[in-house]
């Protein structure tokens, strides 16, 4: 039997050097999975930040900052894969911060910017692949 190879355009993506993830980043079904968890996420560092500002026991901010913790790591396992977030941030709390932002607003914003890049990309090499083809067959 003959077999045809092609290129679904999945591309692993080391994420500093302690995690790999594989997907495709034109493909619409991944990309608004990530959107729908970055809103999620959004959302729940709204409520964190809410919450925590309302507490002076340091014991119950580090208890809800555990918590919280807990569900980000959820939600951006099941968007990016089982275990992403232990290799990429080990114990470190999702909510901590880096550049401004907390981390896990860095690794989806990264992969956000990969989306647009590639999108663009691909863009460009659509149209003289298909008229490539298309041109044998107009008169």
């Amino acid at each position: 039997m003959k077999e045809l190879n092609i290129n679904t355009g999945v591309t692993t993506y080391s994420i500093n050097g302690k995690s790999e993830t594989a997907f495709n980043p034109t493909d619409s079904n991944f990309v608004e999975g990530l959107f729908v968890a970055f809103n999620e996420l959004d959302k729940k560092q709204e409520a964190y930040r809410e919450e925590v500002s309302k507490l002076t026991d340091k014991r119950e901010i580090f208890r809800v900052a555990r918590e919280r913790d807990a569900e980000m790591r959820a939600i951006l396992d099941n968007a990016l894969g089982a275990d992403t977030c232990n290799r990429v941030f080990g114990s470190m709390n999702t909510y901590a911060m880096a550049d401004g932002l907390p981390v896990w607003a860095n690794l989806m914003l990264a992969i956000i910017d990969e989306i647009d890049t590639s999108f663009a990309a691909e863009q460009k090499k659509t149209n003289p692949r298909i008229a490539k083809y298309t041109s044998k067959y107009q008169r």
